[in-house]
């Protein structure tokens, strides 16, 4: 498996397709959140792809913010966001659940963390399910707080990595 930034548009829609799978259509992004989100941040666009089979099976991609406050409804759509921003919000973490279970996810998290760290951010701050505050925990995030935002009729959970 190699973790490596989306290279064109068919692997965005493919990456959209992904997002469509793992999550449920009130909460999915849409392909145009997707494009803005490679064509403003793309070194945090990331894909999974299982090498041998040239198959991408796993993505994720953010905003970056110059707050840690998630209530916004509109982050969840990548509508707000800052360029120059101090902290990466992940917006998608999703693998094909064919491949659910394999690490792919914790490798796609590593890159994004090396990334910000790389670039000098504060931190990363995220929304997540409760199911998956625990492995969110297990990478060295901090749960914050239930969130405000009930983005696709869901209770989401702010979470954060802070390391300045």
């Amino acid at each position: 498996m190699r973790i490596r930034p989306v290279a064109n548009d068919q692997e965005i829609r493919k990456a959209h397709e992904i997002e469509s799978i793992v999550y449920t259509k009130e909460s999915a992004a849409t392909l145009e959140a997707f494009q803005m989100r490679k064509q403003v941040f793309g070194s945090y666009f990331l894909v999974a792809e299982i090498e041998s089979e040239h198959e991408i099976v796993g993505v994720t991609n953010g905003v970056k913010l110059h707050h840690r406050d998630l209530a916004d409804e509109s982050i969840k759509q990548g509508v707000e966001f800052a360029v120059n921003g101090q902290y990466f919000c992940l917006l998608t973490i999703a693998v094909l659940p064919t491949y659910q279970r394999r690490g792919i996810a914790t490798a796609l998290l590593k890159s994004v963390i090396r990334i910000a760290r790389e670039e000098g951010l504060k931190g990363i701050v995220l929304m997540c399910e409760e199911h998956l505050i625990s492995f969110y925990e297990q990478h060295g995030f901090r749960y914050a707080a239930p969130s405000a935002s009930v983005h696709g009729g869901i209770q989401w959970h702010e979470m954060n990595l802070l390391w300045k």
